[in-house]
């Protein structure tokens, strides 16, 4: 979105020489909700960038090396979108995150803001979002996760071009070597299993890939 792909593509179809200024992401706002993994790596990418990286998180005073420039708690969320140029939404699906992201966060964006949706669909409100990219509420979004999937035919969000809105199947991580990193993170909570069963000291499992089931992920 923020190098007009969708416009670049309906020039060359349509023959244009349409020699327009080019949007940088240097000094834009980074919005992540939720602070794991995948928001973490975001924040690398979007700090190489020169982007200001602003979270929502459920521990707002848990520290982070090279962390967020602001940290908001689950009560203050609507700030991070008022002040996003990029929301990204990576959140779990738990009972507390359903429509986490729905009519009063898309209403608080800028209207040159892009929506971002990477971790579980139950997390957003999929008509308030259609709501607010029919009423250039926001400029657009990309989606790769749904609240059913696959995504029925008879969704509203189909109907909206790559001008607006970007989907995708649920494979932005079916990478070319998904399989090769499942299985090292597989063998890897394996040895820390085995090397905590083996010791004869009452060791903590050291898991690559924690699970808090009182969270839910």
């Amino acid at each position: 979105f923020n190098k007009k792909v969708p416009r670049l593509v309906a020039n060359a179809a349509e023959n244009k020489w349409d020699k327009f200024t080019m949007p940088v992401l240097k000094n834009k706002t980074l919005g992540l909700v939720g602070y794991g993994d995948i928001a973490k790596h975001t924040a690398k990418l979007g700090r190489a960038f020169g982007m200001r990286i602003v979270a929502v998180r459920r521990n707002k005073s848990a520290s982070e090396d090279d962390g967020p420039d602001e940290i908001f708690g689950v009560e203050e969320k609507l700030e991070l979108f008022k002040q996003s140029d990029f929301v990204v939404c990576s959140l779990p699906g738990t009972g507390n995150t359903i429509n986490f992201c729905g009519q009063p966060e898309f209403s608080a964006m800028k209207s040159s803001a892009v929506f971002i949706s990477i971790g579980r669909g139950a997390a957003v409100d999929e008509d308030a979002l259609c709501d607010a990219l029919e009423s250039n509420t926001i400029a657009g979004a990309f989606l790769d996760v749904f609240k059913e999937e696959p995504l029925p035919k008879t969704s509203r969000l189909w109907s909206f071009g790559p001008d607006k809105l970007i989907l995708s199947s649920h494979n932005a991580d079916l990478t070319d070597d998904y399989y090769n990193l499942g299985w090292n993170v597989w063998r890897s909570n394996f040895e820390a299993f085995h090397s905590a069963s083996s010791s004869s000291a009452s060791e903590e499992v050291k898991w690559v890939t924690p699970f808090d089931p009182t969270a839910g992920y």
